[in-house]
């Protein structure tokens, strides 16, 4: 049979390795202990070796230690701090550890292979990280063949080490494993056991967990301000029925268009006594059939909600979980087992959840644009500086004509002429645009003014997002979408609406461009800044793209403090790829994660 050591090493069997303590430190006690097959060992590596202009090496590491023994400095506290503190947790600290264990072995009367896998994260304490790392090293030792005792050691690292690995060996229920500690420095490890409440608790939630996919009976919701999480919940897990845990100031009547045919409840609760919460879920969950699968979704809500429904849910045996939407990945809180979340395919479906009542009244484009219409908007945009100084006039004829077309009247003809170039539109609502290399006409162009007084850079924009749409690293793009309130089944030009310009989404987040061919106000920045918050919710996300760069600092602030990203001028292109590479980056670390 094949026995397995798992250990992170911390600094006391680093120091240890150093000649700097006066024991052997824990790793190479449990080896003269005990006789193991393969030493698996984590090392946690810093994260912020890529910032320092040289990485300490192992020959630096040789080179400062042997000045150290050759002063008989290795008792000096300071220096050998000061040495620790350089050299502890990196590749060379790694390889040193890893050589001077092997050296110990024969001393010890024990042959086995070690080998230390490096390992980064976002902090010394990163919970998710450490439970992650430990689960892959219980990974790996699980697809071994033959039969094998994997003995976790749980004091060297740092506490919260060692909680995960006691976490993750309740995810290995079939691998025959033991936990070790060495509670007294110079003595053997001893074993230790899990108590029996917690292991009888995690194997419930864990079976319930196994099946997660074959959905639940019922889910319950903790539903606040924001309804995304609820809407996560019931997209990423099939249900009978939902159950909205939500206080009398947040009615949960919007959900009921994206439950299908399951049934739908309310459960009133008072949002800042757990208590009342956990008892209320509970005492609801006693109606349903004996051994009904629960699911309590604990992302929406307030803080003390999150701790009376995760008591009820451990109270059940339900499967409590929570959406991290920033990182794309749903958690199940029992386990720290996550998954990628669903992506939404549609952005009618953010406007939907948060529209209150307004729809998609005009879809925008539906038609594929010409071949002459993709001309002239490039060459706009290669003139856009020269072509400014005509926005004032065609601004006009552009109001003048919004005007007509309510009243049914013709429109006003009219030419401009603007730095070789000739703009003209018929009586026949015939469109022309002449000059700096072009020749075109189109015919029966009613929207020319508004193509010309701006349309053209959504439409730029637009067609610059399109390829990311096709390689797939943004969904649905539109164009000119308007909302409006729907009123006895149809819409009334008359009635306040909502226009966007440019929107697409990521599968997580509803994107929101506002494309502006002239200067940028605050009042505009503000107004995106609303529509995100409204339509998009917390992780709601919102450009501002313009021709020019703002040249107000009051704008450029208003535009950071918003937390809007600005594609502009001659960078627009640069900016807009840099963007959509990070949207590509975040979905990949999530899949990557998951």
């Amino acid at each position: 049979m094949k026995k397995f050591l798992l250990t992170w090493y911390g600094i006391t069997d680093f120091r240890a390795s150093l000649g700097f303590e006066s024991t052997e430190g824990p790793i190479a006690a449990a080896l003269a202990a005990e006789d193991y097959s393969e030493i698996v060992i984590l090392g946690y590596t810093r994260n912020d070796l890529q910032d320092h202009v040289s990485t300490p090496t192992c020959a630096d590491l040789a080179t400062q230690l042997a000045a150290i023994h050759a002063a008989n400095q290795q008792q000096d506290r300071g220096v050998t701090n000061d040495f620790v503190s350089i050299f502890a947790n990196t590749p060379a600290a790694h390889a040193h550890f890893t050589l001077w264990l092997e050296a110990q072995l024969p001393r010890f009367g024990r042959q086995a292979r070690i080998s230390l896998k490096s390992e980064t994260l976002r902090e010394l304490n990163d919970s998710e990280g450490i439970y992650a790392c430990a689960m892959r090293a219980l990974d790996f030792v699980a697809k071994t063949a033959g039969e094998k005792l994997v003995t976790l050691y749980l004091s060297p690292g740092t506490p919260v080490m060692a909680f995960m690995w006691a976490l993750a060996a309740l995810a290995h229920p079939h691998l025959k494993k033991r936990l070790i500690v060495s509670p007294v420095v110079g003595k053997p490890p001893e074993a230790i056991v899990l108590p029996a409440e917690w292991l009888e608790r995690h194997g419930t939630s864990q079976a319930a967990i196994a099946n997660v996919h074959e959905g639940f009976a019922v889910t319950y919701h903790l539903f606040g301000e924001q309804r995304m999480p609820s809407l996560l919940g019931i997209r990423q897990f099939a249900s009978d029925r939902h159950v909205f845990v939500n206080s009398q100031d947040f009615p949960a009547t919007c959900m009921g268009a994206f439950i299908q045919e399951a049934e739908f409840d309310e459960l009133p609760v008072d949002p800042w006594d757990a208590k009342d919460v956990q008892e209320r879920i509970i005492a609801h969950a006693r109606t349903l059939p004996p051994g009904a699968r629960i699911g309590v979704n604990l992302t929406g809500g307030t803080k003390l909600m999150f701790a009376g429904a995760l008591s009820a849910a451990r109270a059940l045996g339900a499967v409590p979980f929570y959406f991290d939407s920033r990182n794309q990945r749903v958690t199940y809180v029992d386990s720290l087992r996550r998954e990628t979340i669903r992506p939404i395919d549609s952005i009618e479906t953010f406007l939907l959840l948060n529209g209150d009542g307004l729809k998609v009244s005009n879809v925008g484009l539906q038609d594929e644009l010409s071949a002459d219409r993709h001309r002239l908007t490039k060459t706009l945009w290669k003139y856009r500086s020269k072509i400014a100084d005509a926005y004032p006039a065609l601004c006009r004829y552009n109001n003048e004509h919004d005007r007509s077309l309510l009243r049914g009247e013709p429109l006003t003809p009219f030419r401009i002429e603007c730095h070789g170039f000739v703009f003209a539109f018929t009586p026949e609502a015939e469109a022309s645009v002449v000059g700096n290399g072009l020749n075109l006409h189109f015919k029966h162009w009613a929207g020319f003014t508004k193509y010309m007084s701006g349309g053209w850079f959504e439409e730029f924009v637009y067609l610059q997002c399109k390829p990311y749409e096709e390689r797939g690293v943004i969904r649905d793009l539109r164009i000119n979408l308007t909302l409006q309130l729907n009123q006895d089944g149809s819409f009334h030009r008359d009635v306040q609406h909502n226009e966007l310009d440019v929107t697409f989404t990521d599968g997580h987040s509803l994107y929101i461009v506002e494309c502006k061919a002239g200067k940028v106000t605050q009042e505009q920045v503000m107004k995106l800044q609303n529509l995100v918050r409204f339509y998009g919710g917390v992780e709601g996300r919102g450009i501002v793209a313009c021709c020019f760069p703002p040249r107000s600092d009051s704008v450029r602030k208003k535009i950071s403090d918003a937390k809007l990203a600005l594609c502009c001028g001659g960078s627009l292109l640069e900016q807009l790829d840099s963007l959509m590479s990070g949207i590509a980056a975040r979905a990949r670390l999530a899949r990557e994660q998951a």
